[in-house]
């Protein structure tokens, strides 16, 4: 199958101490910041770096100048980002503040580059727990400490071409919830005569991992054992469930039989395309294609193929690293308290809000793309807060990169990313 072109925030391999410390030196940056003023990274980069740098200029005067806070932005492209921030916390030359996928906390923490947030801290910056999605909340935790604090949440979605599906005789208003419905829609938009196929979902990448998490939760639990030093006792069943459901589709011929992940919306936009599975974060790229080509496109969310609904989710957490003052700290807090309470229009970039009074306010509910997609976030999993993680997706991604372009069979991939994810733990 091809579910889903990826955003580019997912974090890459470090590439060497020599060359990442001579870039981050390079960038001229001397240490925490001093009192008064947040030097704050970012990797949000195209209309994301275009929207935070609007939201950071709105702070500083306005709410900045009124408590005498001013952040610095500096955005850092998504491929760099991670070995730039890490050289720089091995170094004590971090920023005050940052952010960084979920799903890359654990990993900092473990290291012992991040402080906790205290309750008092929290409490005095009028940031509340209870005002939080559980599982956005708890993703920025690590060994019952609170590293993160969330800023938006990206689940995986599906959007569909309504000229499409019509011209199937398909309702645009009904999208598919289910395998059969999925597998139907796909189906009737299919026309490999003229180059058009009805399902895209990742065959290379990133997305080949999160839409296996997404299913594999429809199924069972967790993918680990008690402890998360191997797989689940039930993992091999479960696995088979999951590459077998992939393997329909496949089968039935409704996926391109290359990977497009670089052109995906360029087809979508062509009518080449029926559905794919992507995520909230690719909205803007729809909104730009309906605005300047007149695609008709529908968001819906992730589709039910197991046994009961579940979709991956990613967090954006902030963080403070080790070595900010006090001071900084505080100033830190008041652009996240801020910058959250803005949080409808940090959404319209296509993110979903991991906090329950921007869900709630009419503002948010007037985002129909975001409603759609928040309807389904009491079904959002998030990775566990393991060390190894990072490790486990690159384990899964081969294996699963290899079974999409048919060089394995559903069992040879099922002992493989059994092992490989063993081996990662």
């Amino acid at each position: 199958m091809a579910f889903g072109l990826q955003r580019r925030s997912f974090p890459v391999r470090l590439r060497g101490a020599l060359a990442a410390t001579a870039a981050v030196l390079a960038l001229g940056l001397s240490g925490p910041a001093r009192a008064g003023t947040v030097d704050f990274w970012t990797l949000f980069s195209g209309p994301d770096g275009a929207a935070i740098e609007k939201l950071v200029n709105e702070f500083n005067s306005t709410a900045g100048k009124e408590t005498d806070v001013q952040v610095k932005l500096l955005i850092i492209p998504w491929n760099d980002f991670n070995t730039k921030l890490s050289v720089a916390m091995a170094s004590r030359k971090a920023p005050a503040l940052t952010v960084v996928n979920s799903d890359q906390v654990a990993l900092y923490a473990n290291q012992g580059t991040l402080e906790p947030f205290t309750d008092e801290e929290l409490a005095a910056a009028g940031i509340r727990k209870d005002d939080y999605v559980p599982a956005a909340w708890n993703a920025g935790t690590f060994k019952d400490k609170q590293y993160g604090i969330p800023i938006s949440i990206f689940p995986r979605s599906l959007y569909f071409n309504k000229a499409l599906l019509e011209k199937a005789g398909l309702d645009p208003m009904k999208p598919p919830a289910t395998k059969a419905e999925l597998l139907d829609y796909a189906q009737k938009t299919t026309d490999k005569a003229n180059g058009v196929y009805g399902l895209f979902f990742s065959p290379t990448g990133i997305g080949t991992v999160r839409n296996f998490y997404s299913v594999y939760w429809q199924y069972a639990d967790s993918i680990y054992n008690d402890d998360m030093s191997d797989v689940s006792d039930g993992f091999k069943e479960t696995a088979t469930k999951v590459l077998n459901d992939f393997k329909t589709f496949m089968d039935a011929g409704v996926v391109p039989d290359k990977d497009v992940s670089q052109d995906v919306t360029k087809l979508f936009a062509q009518n080449k395309i029926g559905m794919a599975v992507m995520q909230i974060t690719d909205l803007p790229v729809f909104q730009a294609a309906a605005r300047d080509l007149g695609l008709q496109y529908g968001i819906a969310g992730f589709p039910q193929i197991g046994e009961r609904p579940a979709v991956f989710a990613l967090a954006h957490e902030f963080l403070i690293p080790r070595g900010t003052s006090e001071a900084a700290r505080k100033d830190g807090l008041t652009f996240i308290k801020w910058l959250g309470a803005h949080g409808v229009d940090w959404a319209k970039t296509g993110k979903v809000s991991p906090q329950r009074s921007v869900i709630d306010s009419a503002e948010y509910k007037a985002l129909p793309e975001q409603e759609i997609v928040t309807g389904a976030i009491d079904t959002a999993r998030f990775p566990p807060p393991i060390v190894k993680q990072p490790a486990v997706d690159k384990a899964v991604q081969q294996v699963l990169e290899q079974f999409f372009a048919r060089r394995i069979d559903v069992d040879e991939a099922v002992e493989e990313l059994a092992s490989g994810i063993g081996s990662a733990l």
